[in-house]
């Protein structure tokens, strides 16, 4: 008869201390038996490993399956791990306190421990907050290796901002190693939210040597103090785009810098919107409404972010050619945008204001539309000599005439040749498009795949830990063609390659080692290389057979 014993690591538990609860049955359990995600209410749920044993004794043989879950409790208080169900049979509920760390218990959690900051507690919906997490590692410590996850909190983007920064500092008498890390949070719904600190696990000596003199290691796991955040929502007498900041700036620069131009000649403006502690993609499109005597050309618009001071400082450039088709005063009406005043909590409002600009005649133009209609002296509709006096007057017709009707005749002339040109080049390729072939779209993807792994290789060749971080994601998702692969840890499940997973950890063993240990990418690129062209043949005997068989 089947049994399932239910047990934890020990009772009662330190707050932000890791427990291992274990589920045993004497039976051959399917992986997917139990649901741990029910203790996800009380508890960080770190991943489940499962094992099994056999055994035999005077002839009867004995089947015991484990399944071992580590848990990190959220408060302090007492919580009850419910029971387990399979197939008819239960376990027992456990009932386990979490309680203050003691002092001996703190001084050892006290060797690694992590700390964070948040520098709002309180901000508006979109609006960035930087998340500061400090992981101490004291040099007494001996650790193989190490990872550190990005927190966790619902409704809200996370983004890594920058490098860690590393420094040595003393606590109490104790010299650590310090590894900072800040990242960008951008809530997407308004409320009350819960930031979970990220998690540090590590592999570290435990002082004793095994039978084979082999240093004997443990696994730890580290977490900080979860962080409250209220995010509100925009004010109901809001109107425009919603953009929150502390500082919104405009710019307007016209190249010539000067207020009087020449007919027909491009006038060059640049327009700056300029935003403190939200995302480039935030920032509207800013809405121009030119008078109809400007022929307008905008280029592409161009949106970064830079850091300054722990402040993300975010830019959308818009450029644009203006060409003025007729003489006189035209004027470049207000641009205007509403936003939010973080500080002072108000709608306000940043304009360019309107300004005039004089357009004057152009002699350059007015010459070349002079030698354009003017008729040359050996035309073939001139049948006999021209008199000297003919000559003159002809030339005087056609230099009163009123030239800037030429001009604009041939400029809309141009203008509907590039529209036709334009329409035609569209078409082509639409149809071109419409007409790629299942084979075409097959090259498209290998190209992609092949792109993103020369670029991993370069990264392997460097030894760039950061590169091969970014790299890594980015060539999996092409070659699995699973676009839900976006992070490391979802990219070495997808692979499920132990030697590639054994390289990433050696790679982060390096990275928090006490003595920073230099990491060679040479083995990780041999493995990734390996694996790729294993699977590359795989699917090309795969669609050999295919072919076979209609």
């Amino acid at each position: 008869m089947t049994q399932i014993t239910a047990s934890v690591s020990h009772n009662p538990v330190t707050v932000n201390e890791s427990v291992e609860f274990t589920l045993s049955a004497n039976d051959n359990i399917t992986n997917n038996a139990f649901d741990f995600s029910v203790l996800e209410k009380d508890f960080r749920v770190l991943g489940t490993s499962i094992s099994s044993q056999t055994r035999m004794v005077n002839t009867t043989t004995t089947r015991i399956t484990s399944f071992t879950t580590r848990l990190i409790p959220k408060n302090t208080g007492s919580f009850v791990i419910p029971s387990f169900e399979y197939q008819g049979v239960k376990s027992q509920p456990i009932q386990l306190n979490v309680v203050q760390a003691a002092n001996a218990a703190a001084n050892q959690a006290r060797d690694i421990f992590i700390e964070s900051e948040l520098s709002q507690s309180e901000v508006w919906l979109q609006q960035q907050v930087t998340y500061t997490v400090k992981l101490h590692i004291s040099n007494q410590i001996q650790m193989t290796s190490g990872s550190l996850t990005e927190p966790k909190i619902e409704g809200a983007l996370v983004e890594q901002q920058g490098k860690d920064r590393e420094i040595d500092k003393i606590l109490n008498g104790i010299r650590y190693r310090l590894i900072e890390r800040s990242y960008k949070i951008t809530p997407q719904r308004s409320g009350d939210f819960v930031i979970e600190s990220p998690l540090f696990q590590a592999e570290v000596a435990d002082g004793r040597r095994s039978q084979y003199f082999v240093n004997r290691t443990k696994t730890i796991t580290r977490t900080g103090d979860s962080t409250q955040l209220t995010v509100k929502a925009i004010p109901n007498d809001y109107t425009g785009h919603w953009l929150p900041s502390e500082i919104v700036m405009l710019n307007d620069e016209i190249q010539p810098n000067q207020t009087e131009f020449k007919l027909g000649e491009p006038i060059t403006r640049t327009l700056t919107l300029t935003a403190l502690d939200v995302s480039a993609e935030q920032l509207p499109e800013l809405m121009t409404n030119y008078p109809a005597s400007l022929k307008v050309y905008p280029d592409q618009a161009d949106t970064h972010s830079s850091e300054r001071d722990n402040q993300i400082i975010s830019q959308r450039i818009e450029s644009a050619a203006i060409v003025p088709m007729q003489m006189g005063e035209v004027e470049l009406p207000e641009i205007k945008i509403n936003w939010w005043n973080t500080k002072t909590e108000k709608m306000e409002t940043t304009r360019i204001p309107a300004r005039t600009i004089t357009v004057i005649a152009n002699p350059e133009l007015q010459q070349q539309s002079a030698l354009t209609n003017q008729v040359p002296a050996n035309s073939p509709t001139n049948t006999s000599p021209a008199q000297p006096s003919s000559l003159v007057e002809t030339q005087i017709e056609y230099v009163n005439k009123p030239w800037h009707l030429n001009y604009l005749a041939l400029c809309f002339l141009v203008l509907w040749l590039t529209t036709s040109l334009t329409w035609i080049v569209t078409s082509v390729v639409k149809r071109k498009k419409a007409e790629q072939s299942p084979e075409d779209d097959q090259t498209t993807r290998s190209n992609n795949e092949k792109l993103a792994f020369s670029r991993l290789l370069k990264a392997c060749k460097k030894s760039d830990r950061q590169a091969i971080q970014q790299h890594l994601p980015i060539w999996v998702q092409a070659f699995s063609q699973d676009l839900s692969v976006t992070n490391m840890h979802q990219a070495i499940v997808k692979l499920a390659n132990n030697q590639v997973e054994q390289e990433i950890a050696a790679m982060q063993a390096a990275k928090f080692a006490a003595q920073g240990q230099d990491w060679q990418a040479g083995k990780l690129s041999q493995v990734l290389t390996q694996l790729r062209q294993e699977n590359l043949t795989s699917a090309s005997n795969t669609n050999q057979l295919a072919k076979l068989n209609p």
